[in-house]
């Protein structure tokens, strides 16, 4: 992927992206608090309130508002499909989609059934939004047919996902809906594997080589993998639907060799960066896909060993490795790219308006320092060890965990506020010399 393949022109004001990716980290931090607040309960059981709350602040303050941002990026410039009034319309989702999030996590943390109930509304409401806005802008792209469709795809999961949320929301807040907790994993499987998993390959297609200096991911793999991993979602959501074990198995199957040869892949086109040295970046990356093929592994061995499943600690175990360690980590790994690039392509927009010298941009490796990011990666990276030390003894860990997430998610947030500080210096200072070079003109 070269830059000659994005249709740099296409690229939305850098707020549209950036207030997404900007409240992540603060989710994170809300996460880190309420986890301190609830103590070595949080781990008690998958169905713990607070566990339920600190879950839903992580997959929707966190994953869902990147992976919003990321998508209204990539089908821009990617696709160059940009929706209509997109200024106005990301705003909208964005608010919504904080203030549903905030409401469901303290709903889910006292029951309160008028908190989730305006949860419901309002995150149904952002959601539907976001899906529409999407859309007509794939329907109006002009290139990368391929890249529409896996957006696409992805988009049909999250509508799933949605769905099955809404109705288990329904399910906790009024007393006319049964709670159907047997669809809890369907629900994360369409939003992790479905939503999440696929969307994250298709990013992965294009920020691997373009930001970390790898060859391309092989035809073949770009062609069929996402396929193969929705095939078995369906079958596995059928199998587990009608009960049919063999069903089940077979979907699951199908999404765990797909998701492990994602990973694979991604790690041996890593190995061979033009650039040998490894950033945080590449570091996010490894984590990811490390965590990953662990969660495969667990997977695999939960289903090969009876009993292994019903363990309190499975799920919970499952749950870090995918929710933190996979997805967490690569969205951590990819803002450190996409924010300086962003920077760095609007930047050069001014310059080429106003035809200043280019001298005037930074360069794109100095809006976030490399060492700032690994001593970022070092707190991530002791927070996934901690979480998952914390599904065997909460008592010990709990506290520590707490501490270091408030820490990681804190030094990502003011990493980017630096780079937000480089990037309104450079444009004050692309300012002062357009004026100036104007005033001399005359």
């Amino acid at each position: 992927m070269s830059q000659a393949k994005l249709i740099l022109s296409q690229s939305p004001a850098p707020s549209v992206p950036m207030r997404f990716f900007f409240s992540a980290p603060l989710f994170g931090m809300a996460a880190a608090a309420l986890l301190l607040w609830q103590g070595d309960a949080t781990f008690n059981h998958r169905w713990s309130p607070g566990l339920l709350a600190i879950t839903h602040l992580l997959v929707l303050g966190y994953l869902a508002m990147v992976m919003q941002g990321a998508l209204i990026q990539v089908v821009s410039v990617v696709t160059g499909g940009q929706p209509p009034k997109i200024k106005l319309l990301s705003s909208l989702i964005h608010v919504t989609t904080t203030a549903g999030t905030l409401l469901l996590a303290a709903g889910l943390l006292t029951g309160g059934s008028t908190l989730l109930q305006g949860a419901i509304a309002l995150l149904g409401f952002s959601f539907t939004l976001f899906i529409g806005t999407i859309a007509v802008g794939l329907l109006k792209s002009s290139t990368r047919r391929d890249a529409g469709v896996g957006i696409g795809l992805s988009l049909a999961c999250l509508a799933v996902t949605v769905g099955l949320g809404i109705w288990l929301g329904l399910g906790h807040s009024t007393e006319k809906i049964t709670l159907a907790r047997h669809l809890t994993d369907a629900h994360l499987a369409w939003g992790l594997i479905g939503w999440s998993g696929i969307l994250l390959i298709m990013v992965a297609y294009e920020a691997v080589p373009m930001f970390q200096l790898t060859p391309v991911y092989p035809d073949w793999l770009r062609r069929y993998l996402i396929w193969v991993l929705f095939a078995g979602l369906l079958t596995w959501s059928y199998g587990t639907l009608v009960k049919v074990g063999l069903l089940t198995l077979i979907g699951g199957i199908l999404s765990a060799l797909s998701l492990t040869a994602f990973a694979l892949a991604t790690l041996w086109l890593q190995r061979q960066r033009k650039k040998k040295q490894s950033d945080a970046t590449v570091r996010f990356w490894h984590l990811a896909m490390a965590s990953l093929l662990l969660a495969i592994l667990l997977w695999g061995a939960a289903t090969a060993i009876p009993g292994l499943g019903s363990a309190p600690a499975y799920p919970l175990l499952l749950g870090i490795l995918v929710i933190y360690g996979l997805f967490v980590s690569a969205i951590n790994g990819m803002l450190y790219k996409i924010l300086p690039f962003l920077s760095w392509l609007h930047l050069s927009i001014k310059v080429t308006e106003h035809k200043l010298s280019r001298r005037l941009i930074p360069n794109i490796k100095k809006i976030i320092p490399d060492e700032k990011a690994r001593i970022q990666f070092w707190a991530h990276l002791s927070t996934l060890a901690l979480m998952l030390a914390s599904c065997w003894q909460p008592g010990w860990f709990v506290v520590p965990l707490a501490i270091a997430m408030m820490l990681s998610n804190a030094a990502l947030w003011l990493n980017l506020l630096g780079a937000l500080r480089v990037y309104r210096q450079t444009a004050t200072a692309i300012g002062q010399a357009a004026t100036a070079a104007k005033e001399g003109g005359c």
